[in-house]
This record gives structure tokens, C-alpha cells and sequence, in this order.
């Protein structure tokens, strides 16, 4: 390859990477359903996630999907945990794990003492319909349900804290 080639190449590459995804067209809908409890890691088909998504109308919803064998999943863990707690029952932080096997994920879930809920995407259906590639995905339902904000890979706590007001306005 010539260097000019390679060099085009690589700009075209550059650019796609740090392109910003284009935004999903996902709506939940269906018959609301509550949250698994505290500490547990409930098995769920797409329609019983977006009905927990319709259950939440009228909060945010912060929705990561992450992996327990993702190292920058582990690192955000513990500022979604934070969230959770400080925004309390203003926003709900719902972790989604995929890609794993639900032995792991409990294993992650009681690692990290986590308390908000999680849910175990089975097929993979929910990570599909939402359109993530990259683990940790974090989206950012606002109240009305609609999807405001994607962020792919890992979140700062600053990007977190942000992304939440701006759900709450």
C-alpha cells in the first residue's frame, strides 16, 4: 500500500471511530412491569424489559449494559452505584447484563454490592434492539421514555452526573 493510501485509510478510519453513533429508534411499549428486587439478576425477553421501562414513566431511566468480564464495566459499576444512591428515587439506574453467563453476573452483582437493579439479557435481544456494540453502553431515558442520550464505552462520573440533570430537567 502506498503511503498516501494508507494515510486516507487511516483518516476514514479516524473518522468513523470518532463519529457519534447514530441515535437508536427505540419506544418501550407493552404492559408495565415492576423491577427485580434488590441484589437479584432476573432473566428477561425484550418485552418484559421494555415493559420494566414502561413501569418507569414518569422517573428517568439510566440503562448500562455491561458484561462482567468488561474491565471498563468494572470501573463504572461503583459510579452508577453512587448514582443510585444519590439520586435515590428521582432516577433509576437499570443494569442490563449481557453477553455472560448469569453465574458471572450474580458473581459481579455481589463483587460490587450492588443495589440497583439488574436485569440478565438471556439472548441477547435486549442488547440488540437497543443497538449496543461496545460494552459498557449506557442510555438515558428521560420521563417521558424516550431515549435523549447514548454513551458507548466507559462514563466519567462527570458525564454520569451530567447526562442525569439533563434527564431531570
Amino acid at each position: 500500500m502506498t503511503p498516501i493510501a494508507m494515510i486516507t485509510l487511516a483518516v476514514v478510519v479516524g473518522i468513523a471511530a470518532l463519529r457519534e453513533p447514530s441515535k437508536v429508534d427505540f419506544e418501550a411499549s407493552g404492559r408495565p412491569l415492576p423491577l427485580p428486587a434488590q441484589g437479584q439478576i432476573l432473566a428477561v425477553s425484550e418485552q418484559e424489559f421494555e415493559g420494566m421501562l414502561v413501569g418507569q414513566l414518569g422517573t428517568p431511566v439510566i440503562v448500562n449494559i455491561w458484561a462482567s468480564w468488561c474491565a471498563p464495566c468494572r470501573t463504572e459499576m461503583p459510579l452508577l452505584q453512587r448514582a443510585a444512591q444519590t439520586y435515590d428515587d428521582r432516577v433509576v439506574i437499570l443494569g442490563v447484563a449481557s453477553n455472560d453467563s448469569p453465574e458471572a453476573a450474580q458473581e459481579f452483582l455481589d463483587d460490587f454490592g450492588l443495589t440497583y437493579p439488574n436485569v440478565f439479557d438471556a439472548t441477547g435481544k435486549v442488547r440488540a434492539e437497543l443497538a449496543a456494540t461496545t460494552y459498557p453502553t449506557t442510555y438515558v431515558f428521560g420521563a417521558d421514555g424516550r431515549l435523549q442520550v447514548t454513551v458507548t464505552g466507559g462514563i466519567s462520573e462527570q458525564r454520569l452526573a451530567a447526562v442525569i440533570e439533563n434527564a431531570l430537567q
